[in-house]
């Protein structure tokens, strides 16, 4: 095995053409290599320390994580307020309510913790930080329930998330909501579902606040519909083109073509990853002539497309594309903040971690790697109870 300041050293050469603050670089770099020198380090504490590395010279996107231990969580989503943690979903641990406030991780105030974690939050408004992995390290709460307290313990369960589509009416208004990494044959079924569904209502509602989805085959399939049927329509993808110097870094890349290639079952899809593997080589175009031509196919006139932090990866994409069309309206908060989520790639190390880092300077197309809201609903307590998004969109339908 690799001591560990061997592998920081491995780690850095990878990522340190995307670092953007030349000035700092070094000076941070010099000071984690004397922690990575310690005797005293063990796998799972170079990991956060790694972590904390990426994030302070401004790699938001890049992360390194354990090859052989399966990723864990608590059987709860949390989303966070000044003072507690409020409890959104129950996955697996049903001592918890929806509408729960954590007001303490192993005797500390919420508060606390978050100076603990600071860099591990960033500096993020309190509704988006990321608490998910840091509740994995804490082994009791504290918990607000009304005018009830209780101290649980926490469990430990396998990270499985949903994939899911759900296709739904309310109040007379279709509802299309996408949750997690979906697949093209999902996103397929999704429309042919609603294509049958009943309504005389002139509007539609795409639900992509748990939007993570990361084939740019499936955000270019699902485009169409959010433009007015029969108009002509040409969007830009020059963000989406990826030119690649660095010899390793094209292997990684076309072997990453190469699985998602694999990955497909639905012919357009395999034709898609197969004309990126046989472009040349360290010379990626997605879409050819870097631009997509296309007939709109929306049976609504009003469309409301909800997103939120977690809406991330090509569903990002798509929203970002999407914005400019003249029967779109986004609603909800701000997205995760990764457009450019493509140049990504996945290497293991020494067969003991695996690094998901940046491969390219792409052009600075993307101004913005946020997607805002045209009508902006702040997030509160009372999201965990009432769904206020999916209400605003009811009650504004024409």
């Amino acid at each position: 095995m690799l001591p560990y300041v061997s592998l920081y050293e491995y780690v850095h050469k990878q990522i340190e053409h995307a670092i953007d603050n030349v000035d700092e670089q070094y000076r941070i770099y010099n000071e984690y290599k004397n922690i990575f020198t310690s005797p005293q380090l063990t796998d799972q504490v170079f990991i956060e320390v790694m972590n904390n590395y990426f994030y302070e010279v401004g790699l938001l996107n890049t992360n390194i994580k354990s090859l052989k231990e399966l990723a864990q969580q608590v059987g709860i989503k949390v989303r966070a307020t000044k003072d507690a943690l409020v409890v959104t979903e129950v996955l697996d641990d049903i001592r918890f309510v929806v509408g729960d406030e954590i007001v303490a991780l192993s005797g500390d105030p919420i508060a606390f913790c978050r100076k603990r974690y600071n860099r591990l939050l960033g500096d993020e408004p309190y509704h988006r930080e990321e608490w998910g992995h840091i509740l994995t390290f804490q082994n009791e709460v504290d918990v607000k329930r009304g005018n009830q307290n209780y101290h649980f313990e926490l469990k430990k369960y396998p990270l499985n998330s949903d994939h899911i589509v759900n296709v739904y009416t309310r109040d007379g208004v279709p509802i299309v909501e996408f949750v997690g990494n979906i697949t093209f044959e999902q996103a397929v079924e999704a429309l042919y579902h609603l294509s049958k569904v009943q309504h005389e209502s002139k509007k539609i509602t795409f639900d992509f606040r748990g939007a993570k989805f990361d084939k740019l085959s499936i955000a270019e399939f699902l485009m169409p519909y959010f433009y007015e049927i029969g108009t002509q329509e040409c969007i830009q993808t020059r963000d989406t083109h990826v030119v690649i110097e660095h010899e390793r870094h094209k292997s990684l890349y076309k072997h990453k073509l190469e699985r998602l290639f694999k990955q497909c079952e639905e012919m357009n899809e395999q034709a898609f990853y197969q004309n990126l593997i046989d472009q040349p080589y360290g010379d990626w175009k997605y879409f050819d002539e870097n631009k997509i031509d296309f007939i709109g196919l929306s049976r609504f006139e009003n469309i409301t497309v909800l997103i939120d932090k977690d809406t991330e990866n090509a569903a990002e994409w798509l929203v970002y594309k999407v914005a400019n069309s003249g029967i779109v309206n986004l609603v909800g908060r701000p997205t995760k903040g990764n457009l450019s989520f493509f140049n990504l790639v996945e290497e293991v190390i020494d067969q003991r971690f695996v690094l998901t880092f940046p491969i390219a300077n792409m052009n600075k197309v993307i101004k913005d790697e946020v997607v805002y809201p045209e009508v902006l609903i702040e997030w509160s307590k009372r999201h965990a109870i009432v769904d206020k998004d999916i209400k605003f969109s009811i009650d504004n339908s024409s």
